[in-house]
């Protein structure tokens, strides 16, 4: 029954084998054909694709910008935008005539100072109110200029009109009772007559309802915005009042001070030419690395010009992706400034697996089957990482968010151009280099030199001959630098030694948990001293609002319809919805004074007049004349008729953006309850509405790209367990950048949501590169399969996470919040990726990985090798016996190859040399009994053609004796 299971398992393991390596063979001609044509033609292809990306770029004449912060970080189309539009028609700008920031229907245009006492005291005394007035006389005297028709005017002139005057926010500090009240020590607290104080002070110490300390005040200086001719003169008073600010001298107290734009300028500017030009640094470290981590070879066998045309290639994408996104219309938003970094990432990880592709192929092989094995592995495995990161960012690109949404735009155009470039420009750059090696040319200047053997023999300098001297490379390690070669053999030995796989278990068992408290934790929102540079007026402002000031917002219920006030039912249902908001005393403040309908009821006018339907709004009228603070809170038709009204509440200070999404949720399901039409609104409802849309909208995006990612990798490797090794890499990584983010300090926000979706292309790339060598690869245990796959994909995997790091490193000097957090980010991901690809991948591989590529291998000649393993003299014997033979076939194949490539003799006459000296290599290589070497040097047993059928009987009684010993 045992020898029956074994011979079932065999059959269906290799049936198994042959249909992925059938299916891989499949996708790979596709690829092999591509790379006969870069052979033939590789100028041809590289400049049409120069001519391409410069069309392309033109497109740069045409960009546009998206600035404001509102249209880039709230949600397309929410409802907090049809609320607005709605109130607005329904409620005019009263900023000219009668102006009660209450009434506001978004947040204004204004000017406004903090002002703080500079020895911690309370700034309720008369010597402080003094100095205040004196910067209130400052502000009051700034006046701009229109250049066209030299008209001028002050903030008196253009301010926010009321019948008290101007309409500044604060203002009671002035008044005569406020100062009383002062004296007395006697200030009611947070209303002081019928007006909220509360968002007025900072730093407050409140006992029994009276405000007994204050170090702060907040002052707003509201501007007209009732004409364009207003509008105009009050964004060019904002402006200069930033500007004269900075000129105020205070002698106990100091100021910080901000204007309604002051967001959107420090933002823009905060990441414009003086972050973004950290790119260039970038480009230069990318141009070194490359350089140094190709730099293995001599004179000959050198690749770092392959590495700059990477670097190269990547640049001409960033260009190209740039202008054709452009010419489209889709405006640039502040955000696409960290997209060149992404892409410097992408395209080096492309070019070192591709450079990795073409080292393994073998040395005897035309230039033509070099390129054609390489994009037939190498190919298919960048095309795996490019589809992945493209659908990520096409996925991101349905966002609710106009950031989120363009810059998806913007670096998946990238990515897919990228792509194309590596196709159209670095591969044939690959053809031009092997060309050139092939003929024994100088890697500088091109000219014929001599190999540093023959130098030697001439008696040259040992300058002249390093210098001077060189041959193509005979296998793999020749033209390695350090940073190729060194990685992937620490790994391989660390990796697979059995007390390591334990140590690596827990030590991703530690991570997982770490991940998974963090993730509980990570907190929501956006903090708006984030996105200032830390050294502008903004931040300052921002940082002392946030420290010590509530956060305070006006509700206003909005009666959008012509309602009878004095039937019974309709005040039943006002009543109603009043006490429903009075419940929620932890989230809001009901303040009688601002119900106009209530203090209308309550007044003298309606006793004396009645309330009877045909009085009613007449003795209102009346009534409003006297309260001017709710004129604008009741709208009358052309008939005198009630056409809307509104009443006004104030929440309690809610600081953080979870109680402030809860809050405008819980207002929007008491004003659907109501029997009337009912609609509530407040001004930065804008913003909250990126609180409560930012989770959902992210786990939405990310849960379908992860199960495109997933779906991507199994057309690419049709293997179940392969595939979910990759799904289960992909959420853990994922799972921990959620986690760290809390350890970062980063919030989940509408930025750092960009960031997410980018990191899910990476969190695939890494894990299908190291998934894809294995099932390429072939061996005689999981832990020789592993072990090939490490010397195939290591060392590109830990350049591209390197020469990533190092590309985004630079960000740590910006003073912008959206580069800093992409930098964290990417940090983490380029850590996570590595780990698991190099680390817990391989182990779990080595463990439970697939063996298609074992048991075929032994089975077909399984008698055969059971009598060569009983006597090694006999397969010595073999070896010397057919040496001969296996020196005449190759060289006699490569002349052929060669004299087809090129024609040249010098090309035939190097070559011939190259290809004795490998095949003496490959015979002593197979005849001994070191398993890595059998394993490397003949990956693909079942479909190579150029190796004589001796040297792969040597390398399967290897092969055998391996798997006896290993069984």
């Amino acid at each position: 029954m045992l020898i029956g299971y074994i011979s079932v398992t065999l059959r269906v393991k290799m049936k198994l084998s042959n249909f992925y390596q059938k299916y891989e063979k499949r996708v790979g001609a596709v690829f092999e054909k591509y790379g006969s044509l870069a052979t033939l033609h590789p100028w041809y292809l590289i400049t049409g694709c120069l001519m391409l990306n410069a069309l392309m770029a033109i497109g740069f004449m045409r960009m546009k910008f998206e600035t404001h912060v509102e249209a880039l970080y709230t949600p397309i189309g929410s409802q907090a935008y049809t609320d607005r539009d709605k109130v607005a028609r329904i409620f005019p700008d009263k900023t000219g005539v009668n102006f009660n920031m209450f009434s506001l229907v978004d947040l204004g245009m204004y000017g406004q100072v903090m002002i703080r006492t500079k020895d911690g005291s309370t700034i309720l005394n008369e010597t402080f109110i003094e100095e205040i007035e004196m910067i209130d006389k400052f502000i009051s005297n700034i006046t701009v200029t229109d250049a066209a028709s030299g008209e001028e005017k002050a903030y008196p002139d253009i301010c926010a009109l009321n019948s008290d005057g101007c309409g500044l926010f604060g203002k009671i500090i002035f008044t005569k009772l406020f100062r009383y009240q002062m004296h007395a020590n006697n200030i009611s607290f947070p209303e002081f007559n019928r007006e909220a104080i509360s968002p007025i002070f900072g730093n407050t110490t409140v006992k029994n309802g009276t405000l007994n300390f204050a170090s702060m005040v907040k002052l707003r200086y509201y501007l007209r915005t009732d004409t364009p001719r207003n509008r105009y003169f009050s964004r060019k008073w904002e402006q200069v009042f930033v500007e004269r600010m900075k000129d105020v001298v205070t002698n106990l107290t100091e100021v910080a001070y901000e204007n309604s734009e002051s967001l959107n300028v420090e933002l823009n500017g905060n990441t414009d030419g003086r972050d973004t030009s950290l790119f260039s640094i970038t480009f230069t470290i990318m141009l070194f690395y490359a350089g140094f981590a190709t730099s293995g070879g001599d004179c000959v066998s050198q690749r770092q010009n392959l590495g700059r045309a990477g670097v190269l290639t990547t640049l001409i994408s960033i260009a190209a992706s740039f202008g054709l996104v452009s010419a489209c219309g889709v405006e640039f938003v502040n955000i696409v400034g960290v997209m060149p970094f992404l892409l410097v990432g992408i395209g080096l990880d492309d070019m070192f697996i591709l450079l990795s592709g073409l080292a393994d192929a073998p040395v005897s092989y035309s230039i033509e089957d070099k390129i054609k094995q390489t994009l037939r592995t190498s190919g298919v495995a960048i095309t795996i990482t490019s589809l992945t990161d493209f659908l990520a960012f096409a996925i991101g690109a349905s966002s609710v968010f106009l950031s989120v949404r363009n810059f998806c735009i913007y670096t998946g155009v990238g990515v897919l151009v990228c792509y194309i470039n590596q196709l159209t420009f670095f591969v044939p750059c690959m053809v031009l280099n092997e060309r050139r090696m092939a003929s024994r040319r100088h890697c500088l200047t091109c000219l014929p030199i001599e190999s540093r053997e023959h130098l030697q023999s001439q008696g040259k300098s040992r300058r002249h001959v390093r210098c001077c001297g060189g041959s193509p490379p005979r296998g793999r390690m020749d033209n390695e630098s350090p940073l190729e070669r060194i990685p992937k053999l620490v790994l391989q030995r660390f990796v697979l030694f059995p007390p390591c796989k334990v140590l690596i278990l827990l030590a991703f068992g530690a991570y997982l948990g770490l991940s998974i408290y963090g993730t509980i934790n990570v907190q929501q929102g956006l903090k708006l001293s984030n996105l200032a540079d830390q050294k502008s007026y903004y931040y300052k402002y921002a940082i002392w609002d946030e420290d010590y000031f509530t956060t305070q917002m006006i509700v206003s219920f909005v009666f959008q319809s012509t309602l009878n006030y004095t039937d019974a039912n309709t005040v039943k249902h006002i009543d109603h919805l009043v006490e429903t908001i009075k419940s929620e005393s932890s989230t809001v403040t009901y303040i009688p004074e601002w119900n106009w309908l209530e203090q209308y009821k309550e007044s003298v006018f309606l006793r004396l007049l009645g309330n009877s339907s045909n009085v009613f709004e007449e003795g209102l009228k009346l009534y409003l004349q006297y309260r001017p603070d709710l004129v604008n809170n009741v709208i009358f038709d052309d008939n005198g008729n009630i056409a809307a009204s509104r009443i006004n509440i104030i929440t309690k200070n809610l600081k953080h953006s979870t109680q402030q999404g809860e809050m405008m949720l819980r207002m929007r399901e008491i004003a659907a309850a109501s029997e009337l039409n009912v609609l509530v609104h407040s001004a930065p409802f804008i913003y909250f509405e990126q609180f409560v849309a930012i989770l959902p909208s992210t786990l939405t995006t990310v849960g379908i790209a992860v199960i495109v990612m997933i779906l991507v990798t199994a057309l690419f490797m049709p293997h179940p367990l392969l595939v979910a090794l990759v799904g289960l890499t992909m959420i853990m990584i994922l799972l921990g950048l959620f986690g760290f983010m809390y350890f970062w300090d980063l919030t989940l926000s509408s930025v750092t949501m960009i960031h997410l979706i980018m990191s899910i292309g990476f969190s695939v790339d890494f894990s299908a590169h190291i998934c894809h060598a294995y099932i390429c690869m072939e061996g005689t245990c999981r832990n020789s399969i592993v072990s090939a796959a490490i010397t195939r994909s290591g060392g590109p995997i830990f350049n591209a996470a390197i020469s990533t790091i190092l590309g985004v490193i630079v960000l740590v000097f910006s003073t912008s919040y959206i580069f800093q957090s992409f930098f964290k980010l990417m940090f983490l991901v380029m850590l996570f990726g590595f780990a698991h690809s190099l680390f817990l991948l391989p182990v779990l591989l080595s463990l439970i990985g697939p063996e298609v590529n074992v048991i075929p291998l032994i089975k077909e000649n399984r008698k055969q090798y059971k009598q060569r393993i009983l006597s090694h003299d006999k397969l010595h014997h073999d070896i010397k016996g057919f040496q001969s033979e296996v020196e005449d076939k190759q060289l006699g194949y490569s002349n052929n190859a060669f004299l087809k490539d090129s024609g040249s003799k010098e090309e035939i006459s190097g070559n011939q040399y190259e290809t004795m000296d490998n095949v003496m290599r490959s015979s002593e290589t197979a005849a001994s009994d070191n398993e890595e070497a059998s394993d490397h040097q003949y990956e693909n047993i079942d479909d190579v053609k150029h190796v004589n059928d001796t040297s792969i009987a040597v390398a399967m009684v290897t092969a055998e004796d391996n798997y006896m010993s290993h069984l």
